[in-house]
């Protein structure tokens, strides 16, 4: 049969490798969601449980204070979502701001009049599934937490405003944000641990990490996060208790060695029958 061209066959390759990788590339955009992370390293995150859906409160903190500066920095309430827009009642500051429907995270900056009307509310971080940025705290171990970022608003100097959600792995069943810093000018970070920056391959067993029998790691071994178990305790999620090891001082009956042997001697030395 003839054959093509050798420009022609090497046309046809091109464009079916350019097809492929626009092809994998629209499935890995098409399956991307905040809620269910793949990081490609061994760990895998599901923040579905964590993102506060209609009717519940949001997150809430209050903070701004630098730790470590001879400065006092002012505090501010920040209210946010996970994953989502923000949940629950809004204050009445936020309420006729333009674009709240859709922002992940708003800054409240309370003027200490007689009514909340007269706050500063600003949408710092919006929150759309195709914008959200999630990534590792550390690309060389994902058992340390998730970090989600939101683009927000501009600041007075045309700066665009960023929401940090840091999400440090640590034996918390409660996600409670703990401080609220403005790091950076106009970039806003929240630091709240619990178990929910872990990875599903560190399992939660009795409402403890690791089962309370263990600690969350990353096994460069195996290229995976996992649980490692303390002693005497196995299992995906360290609640398999292991089987006492028999030893002879648990299981021989001494009354009848009368006969001073040596292994007598050498447990009790001073044995008498």
């Amino acid at each position: 049969p003839a054959q093509l061209p050798r420009a022609n066959m090497m046309g046809i390759h091109i464009y079916c490798v350019a097809f492929l990788t626009f092809f994998q590339f629209f499935i890995q955009i098409q399956a991307f969601s905040c809620k269910n992370f793949d990081s490609h390293s061994g760990a895998t995150f599901d923040l579905t449980d964590i993102s506060r859906i209609s009717g519940q409160p949001p997150f809430t903190v209050e903070d701004g204070d630098l730790p470590c500066t001879t400065k006092v920095e002012q505090n501010f309430t920040y209210i946010f979502n996970v994953c989502g827009a923000v949940s629950g009642k809004l204050p009445k500051a936020c309420s006729l701001l333009p674009g709240v429907n859709t922002a992940g995270a708003l800054q409240i900056n309370t003027r200490g009049t007689y009514s909340d009307a007269d706050d500063y509310c600003y949408v710092v971080g919006k929150y759309s599934e195709a914008s959200t940025q999630v990534a590792l705290l550390d690309s060389n171990d994902p058992t340390v937490g998730l970090q989600l970022t939101y683009g927000g608003d501009t600041c007075q100097d045309g700066t665009q405003r960023k929401f940090h959600i840091q999400m440090s792995c640590a034996d918390k069943m409660n996600a409670v944000p703990t401080h609220a810093l403005e790091l950076k000018h106009c970039e806003y970070t929240i630091t709240m641990p619990s178990v929910y920056g872990c990875p599903l391959e560190c399992p939660v067993s009795n409402r403890r990490l690791c089962g309370g029998n263990g600690h969350c790691a990353y096994d460069p071994d195996k290229s995976a996060a996992r649980c490692f178990c303390n002693k005497g305790y196995s299992g995906s999620d360290c609640v398999v208790a292991s089987t006492s090891t028999v030893t002879e001082t648990t299981t021989m009956n001494y009354s009848t060695w009368c006969d001073r042997s040596l292994l007598i001697r050498r447990i009790w030395p001073t044995t008498r029958c």
